[in-house]
Order: structure tokens, then sequence, then C-alpha cells
């Protein structure tokens, strides 16, 4: 059986700005798992997984018509753009989702480290909310808190890794880390050299 240290070392980790709250639980809501958790989500939170998988089966189709005809895609474009757009809209609503809850991240798959100015009790756990803006996915997750490290006078790194989460939501997580690593790579190869 592989250790923490190792199963965390498989997934891929990435710096990022995502909307981020959280609120502290107790180890009776822990305890009672995915059932507990799949109770307080709505459907907004299914909605990016959704459509995470009919994005994958058009892309079935994309390259077809990209080649066959290129008026076709760019309405396609359009129309996806309006869809994540409303779907975001209805993601937000009813969400802690806000402009004011943005943050700089470093994500991964099993878990999360942001900052802030007040520390948390390592042990403790905390149901999070992350609203990932490029995929327009919105993620429940329970999780508990690994390091609290001090950085400066009111400035801690927080560290968390999740200890429930959906395997849709989790996937979405990869795929996010994926593209956004990917991403990164395009825009230092596309970088003028000084």
């Amino acid at each position: 059986m592989q250790n923490i240290a190792t199963e965390r070392r498989r997934f891929f980790r990435v710096d990022d700005t995502i909307s981020l709250s959280y609120r502290l639980i107790d180890e009776a809501t822990v305890n009672s798992g995915l059932n507990a958790l799949m109770s307080q989500m709505s459907a907004e939170f299914s909605l990016a997984a959704s459509l995470d998988v009919l994005s994958q089966q058009a892309a079935l189709f994309i390259q077809r018509l990209e080649s066959q005809n290129p008026e076709m895609m760019a309405l396609y474009k359009i129309l996806d753009g309006k869809i994540n757009a409303i779907a975001q809209a209805t993601m937000i609503i009813g969400s802690d989702v806000n402009p004011k809850n943005y943050q700089d991240v470093n994500l991964s798959a099993t878990g999360l480290a942001f900052y802030q100015s007040s520390p948390l009790q390592i042990g403790q756990h905390l149901a999070i909310e992350i609203f990932l803006p490029t995929t327009v996915a919105l993620i429940l997750a329970y999780s508990k808190v690994i390091n609290c490290q001090q950085i400066e006078p009111d400035r801690f790194l927080i560290s968390l890794d999740y200890t429930h989460i959906r395997e849709d939501d989790q996937e979405l997580l990869i795929k996010h880390v994926l593209r956004k690593q990917w991403q990164i790579r395009q825009d230092q190869a596309t970088a003028p050299n000084y």
C-alpha cells in the first residue's frame, strides 16, 4: 500500500487563482462522509461535471467540423460560450462564490494550499467550496488541515488534504490542473526572450 506522500506525488500541482470559501465542520459531519457531502450539494455542483462530459463528447465532432465547415465551428464556439456563461451564473447563485473570495492557491486533485491572515489548527476539518472560473466548475469537498505555517506576523500558509470529494469532482480538478499546466507551458514557449 502506498503511503500518503507517495500518493500525493501522483498528482500534479499548479498555482492558480480561484474562488475559495470554507466553513469549519465537526467530526460527526466528517464521519458521515460522502453521504452528508452529497446531501449538501445542489444541482449546481454537478452541472460542471455534466458539462465536461458533454464537451468530451462534442470534441469527437469538433475536429471534423473545424476542417469541413469553419463557419459552423465559429457558431459552435459562440453557442458554447453562451452555455458556459449561463452555467457560470447558475452555479454562482446560492454559493459563496464572490470576487472577494478569489485568491491565489496551490491546487491539486488531492488538496490545496492558500494564504490567510489567521491560523487554522492542524487536524481541523473544513467544508470547502471551490469555483474554478476557467472550467466553470463548482466543487464542494471536505478537507483536513495538514499544515499551518506562519510566513509573516499576519500571514499563514494553510495546507489541506481532501478527505471526501466526489470522484467526478476529482476528475474535474485533474483536468483543470493539466489544462492550467499546459497553458503555462504554452505561455512560456511563446514569451519573448530578451
